[in-house]
C-alpha cells in the first residue's frame, strides 16, 4: 500500500515537472502579450524623451537665436499671455517670409530672361551690313510676253486672249479663283509647249541686269551681276544684295569666286559709304503688276532671313533719288543663357535647330518654313516661289487655286486662316514650335526723297541710261555708333540668394549663421552633450 502511494506520488511530481518544462499554448500566448506590451512602454517612453529633447532644444534655440521675436516665446518674465502673442507674430512673420519668397520664386520663373540696353555706342561696323532686296513692281515684261506669244503654240479653239490670262496667273493674285474648264486650257498649252509654269514664270520676268543700270559699294563701281543675284520671293523673281539665306546663290559660275562667303559690312556712315543703284523701272515694258505706279519694293532684312512681309518695306517710284538711312540694333545673349534649359529661356541661336534649304534658322525663317509644311500639307506641292529642295513636287497649272488660296498663309501671323484675333491675341506657342531668336540684328529705316536731276545722276553713274525714268536709291547706316541689347538671365543664382535674403532678413532678421544655429541644435549640440556626459 506503501509502495502504491509512492508511486503516485512519483507519477504526480513527474507531470508536474512535465508541465513545467513544456507551457502551454495560454503560457505562451501571455508572454507574447507581456512582450508586446513592454515594446509599446518602451516605443511611448522613447518618444517622450524625444519630445522633452525637441522641446528642450528649441527652447534653449529660442533663447539664443537672434531672429526677431522668438526669444520672447520662451521668456519666464512675461505672462503666458504675452509669448502666446509673440508666438502668433512669429508664426505671421514666417507666413509672410515664405509667400513673399513662393511670389519671388513664381515671378522669376514667369519671366526668366529679360532684355536690356548695353550700350548705345556700340560700332555699327560689328554689325553686317542688311541684305537689299529689290522687287520691281512690274512682274512680268511685255517684250518677253510678246516674244512668247509669237513663238508658242496654240491648241485647237484656244486664242492669244487666253495666253493672255495665263501669263496673268504667274502672278498668282492672291484671293482670285480659276475655274477649272480654264485651268485645263493652261495646262494644255504649257504641256504642248513642252514648258512648266516655273519656267514659264522665269522667262516672263524681268531680268535684273535691265533692271539695275548701274552700282556703287562703298563708294566704288562695281559690277552689279557681282552684288546682286536673282531670287524667288513671294513677291515673284526679285533682285537681292547681300543675301546669304539659302544654301545655294545665284551668282554666275565664271564669278562665283567673287562672293564672299559671309554678309558685307561698312566702317563708316552717310551715302557715300553704302549701295547706290541706279534703277530702271522699264516703264514702256510694263505688263502685269499690282501697283499703280512705276517703281519698286524694297525689303530691308537681315541677311541669313528669307525676305517676306516681316521685312522693313520701302517703296522708290520713277523720277525720284531716295535716302534709306539704317539705323541698327543688335542683340546677344550671355552664355548663362545658352546653358540654360530651352523651357525658360523660351529662345533659340542660329545654330540649334536645323531648316530644310536654310542655313540658319531664326523666327522668320521657321516661321516661313512652318507656312511652306502648311501648303504642301493642302496643296500636296510647293509653289515655285518656295524654296525647295529638289524632292518635293512643284505646283502645276492645276493646283492654282491651292495656291492661291495658300498665298494667303503667308501675311497671317499664326499662318491659319481661321484663327481669329481672340486666338492670335492670346497665343502663347507659335505653328510648328518656332521660337523667338537669341541673338538677332535688327534694321529700323527711315526715308527720304526727292525729284531726280537727270544731268545729275549721269555725271554720278558715268554710263548710265538716257531713260528719264531712272530712280537713284541710296542704303546706308545713318550713325557710326548703334544700340546694343543684352538678354540675360533675370536672376542666377547670387541674385536669387540676395533676393530671398533680403526678404527673409527684413521681416525675420534670417542670416546663413542663423540657419546653422538651428541645424546646430538639432544636430551637433545634443552630440556634444552625448560626449560630454560620457566624459565626466
Amino acid at each position: 500500500m506503501a509502495f502504491k502511494k509512492r508511486r503516485i506520488f512519483d507519477m504526480q511530481l513527474v507531470q508536474s515537472q512535465q508541465l513545467q518544462s513544456k507551457p502551454t499554448e495560454h503560457h505562451k500566448s501571455s508572454s507574447i502579450n507581456n512582450i508586446e506590451k513592454t515594446s509599446k512602454q518602451w516605443r511611448i517612453y522613447h518618444f517622450r524623451e524625444i519630445r522633452i529633447w525637441f522641446r528642450e532644444s528649441l527652447r534653449n534655440f529660442c533663447q539664443t537665436t537672434s531672429l526677431h521675436g522668438f526669444s520672447y516665446i520662451t521668456r519666464p518674465d512675461i505672462s503666458r499671455n504675452e509669448r502666446c502673442f509673440w508666438l502668433g507674430v512669429v508664426i505671421a512673420a514666417i507666413i509672410s517670409a515664405v509667400s513673399l519668397v513662393l511670389t519671388s520664386w513664381y515671378s522669376n520663373r514667369k519671366t526668366p530672361t529679360v532684355t536690356v540696353i548695353e550700350s548705345s555706342h556700340f560700332p555699327t561696323w560689328n554689325i553686317p551690313f542688311p541684305a537689299v532686296t529689290i522687287c520691281n513692281f512690274n512682274r512680268v515684261s511685255k517684250t518677253k510676253a510678246l516674244m512668247l506669244m509669237e513663238h508658242m503654240q496654240l491648241p485647237p479653239n484656244v486664242t492669244k486672249g487666253e495666253l493672255q490670262e495665263l501669263f496673268n496667273l504667274t502672278l498668282f493674285p492672291a484671293g482670285r479663283t480659276v475655274n477649272n474648264s480654264s485651268l485645263e486650257i493652261y495646262d494644255r498649252i504649257l504641256r504642248l509647249n513642252n514648258i512648266t509654269l516655273t519656267e514659264l514664270m522665269n522667262r516672263l520676268s524681268p531680268d535684273c541686269l535691265d533692271m539695275i543700270s548701274r552700282c556703287i559699294w562703298k563708294g566704288i563701281k562695281t559690277r552689279c551681276e557681282s552684288l546682286f543675284q536673282r531670287i524667288v520671293t513671294i513677291q515673284g523673281i526679285c533682285c537681292s544684295f547681300n543675301f546669304f539665306a539659302t544654301m545655294t546663290n545665284n551668282f554666275p559660275v565664271k564669278i562665283a569666286y567673287q562672293v564672299p562667303k559671309r554678309p558685307y559690312r561698312v566702317t563708316g556712315c552717310g551715302y557715300t559709304t553704302g549701295l547706290s543703284v541706279l534703277l530702271d523701272p522699264m516703264v514702256a515694258d510694263y505688263y502685269g503688276t499690282f501697283f499703280s505706279g512705276f517703281g519698286f519694293r524694297l525689303l530691308i532684312h537681315d541677311a541669313y532671313n528669307f525676305p517676306d512681309e516681316n521685312s522693313e518695306t520701302k517703296v522708290v517710284t520713277s523720277t525720284r533719288e531716295s535716302f534709306v538711312r539704317i539705323n541698327p540694333a543688335s542683340t546677344y545673349a550671355t552664355k548663362d543663357i545658352r546653358q540654360m534649359d530651352l523651357r525658360w529661356r523660351n529662345c533659340l541661336f542660329g545654330s540649334e535647330r536645323k531648316l530644310d534649304g536654310l542655313k540658319r534658322y531664326s523666327f522668320i525663317n521657321c516661321m516661313f518654313e512652318c507656312r511652306m509644311k502648311m501648303t504642301l500639307q493642302r496643296c500636296g506641292c510647293l509653289p515655285a516661289y518656295l524654296i525647295n529642295n529638289g524632292t518635293i513636287k512643284i505646283c502645276g497649272v492645276l493646283d492654282m487655286n491651292c495656291m492661291l488660296e495658300t498665298k494667303r498663309f503667308f501675311s497671317r501671323a499664326l499662318a491659319n486662316l481661321d484663327a481669329p484675333y481672340s486666338i492670335v491675341r492670346n497665343t502663347k506657342n507659335f505653328p510648328c514650335d518656332c521660337l523667338p531668336d537669341c541673338e538677332s540684328n535688327q534694321y529700323g529705316s527711315e526715308s527720304t526723297m526727292g525729284r531726280l536731276d537727270a544731268s545729275y545722276s549721269r555725271n554720278k553713274m558715268a554710263n548710265s541710261s538716257n531713260h528719264t525714268d531712272s530712280i537713284l536709291v541710296h542704303v546706308f547706316y545713318s550713325d557710326l555708333m548703334s544700340t546694343r541689347y543684352r538678354m540675360e538671365i533675370f536672376q542666377n543664382w547670387l541674385s536669387s540668394l540676395a533676393s530671398f535674403g533680403g526678404l527673409l532678413g527684413l521681416i525675420l532678421g534670417f542670416s546663413i549663421v542663423t540657419a546653422f544655429e538651428f541645424v546646430y541644435f538639432l544636430t551637433f549640440r545634443p552630440i556634444f552633450n552625448y560626449i560630454n556626459r560620457e566624459r565626466y
